[in-house]
């Protein structure tokens, strides 16, 4: 008897638990309209904005890809799962990236990445072995580059930079 009761509240503690995690999951899905440091703001099918919290321990992903945040841009269909009050969990976005370019100033030049200062802050830029530098219309080499100068990459559909335009070479 006394078994039979343990059982029985070990199966209704089962049954119990995923309904309560589950009434506090909150999904929401739109289109990105901005994205900044903490909070996502998406329009849903109605046409209502909703601002989505986004922690340290936000899962990102780019069309089943691991993603950062920079990589989530306005235009992209996304989806984020939170619990409760607490930011996001899991932001999924999908969409087609067209090509963009950032302009500003070299932070750091490195064999694998460039780092720019630009209006909305410091970002980090794949290199690839595609990628080419043009100076006053002509093409030259990777190592030309310094800290300092003034750029404008256009990125290839990775996010690694296609072509690096020197707009100023002067710090």
């Amino acid at each position: 008897m006394r078994v039979r009761f343990v059982l029985c509240l070990a199966i209704l503690g089962l049954v119990v638990a995923p309904q309560a995690a589950a009434a506090d999951r909150v999904v929401e899905r739109g289109i990105v309209q901005s994205v900044t440091p903490t909070v996502v703001v998406l329009r849903a099918l109605d046409g209502v904005d909703i601002q989505v919290e986004i922690g340290p321990g936000t899962r990102l992903r780019l069309n089943g890809l691991p993603a950062t945040l920079a990589d989530i841009r306005p235009g992209l269909v996304a989806e984020t799962i939170r619990y409760g009050t607490r930011p996001a969990v899991r932001l999924r976005a999908f969409g087609r990236l067209a090509p963009s370019t950032e302009q500003g100033r070299l932070v750091a030049v490195r064999d694998t990445a460039l780092v720019l200062r630009t209006s909305a802050g410091r970002i980090r830029i794949p290199l690839s072995p595609a990628t080419v530098v043009r100076r006053q219309g002509r093409l030259v080499a990777l190592r030309i580059l310094r800290v300092g100068m003034r750029v404008e990459v256009g990125r290839a559909d990775d996010g690694s930079a296609d072509v690096i335009r020197v707009l100023r070479a002067d710090a």
